[in-house]
């Protein structure tokens, strides 16, 4: 008389073993912390753009303000007046512009007015700042020949 098998044969216990689940969720929870870092790198690099955006956009309506001036008011003493906006103050920390006026430009009737915008990143060291530059010319007219740096 035979006896049958109380399982077919071939057949390996079903369900799954302590050690690998234990496996799994390890797999799991590395996947998980990679995901983490990364979304933060990327919030990170994210503020970084808005940042140096809102800089480039504060750069440019400054010399719009200077290039709009008539020639014998853009002057140094003018450039140190200039103050950053409220926007702009609030959104990059530590902020501080510098504004220069070259009245030795490359023509006898124009200068060269530049804008320099930097802040603090979060560690409290200088980011890199933003710059653009722009020649005014007597006629009231910028040249059009503005340069920008963000760099």
């Amino acid at each position: 008389m035979r006896i049958a098998p109380s399982r077919p044969v071939g057949h390996g216990p079903r369900g799954f073993t302590l050690i690998e689940v234990i496996m799994t969720l390890s797999i799991l929870a590395v996947a998980m912390t990679v995901t983490v870092h990364v979304l933060g790198w990327i919030a990170l690099d994210r503020r970084t753009s808005e940042r140096r955006l809102l800089a480039a956009q504060e750069a440019a309506n400054v010399l719009e303000r200077f290039a709009a001036r008539p020639f014998d008011r853009v002057t140094p003493e003018a450039a140190k007046q200039a103050v950053l906006s409220e926007a702009a103050r609030q959104a990059l920390p530590g902020a501080e512009i510098t504004v220069t006026v070259d009245e030795r430009g490359a023509a006898p009737d124009s200068k060269r007015v530049a804008v320099s915008i930097r802040w603090r990143q979060r560690s409290g060291e200088w980011d890199a700042p933003a710059r653009l530059t722009t020649w005014v010319e007597r006629n009231g007219r910028g040249r059009g020949r503005e340069t920008g740096r963000a760099s």
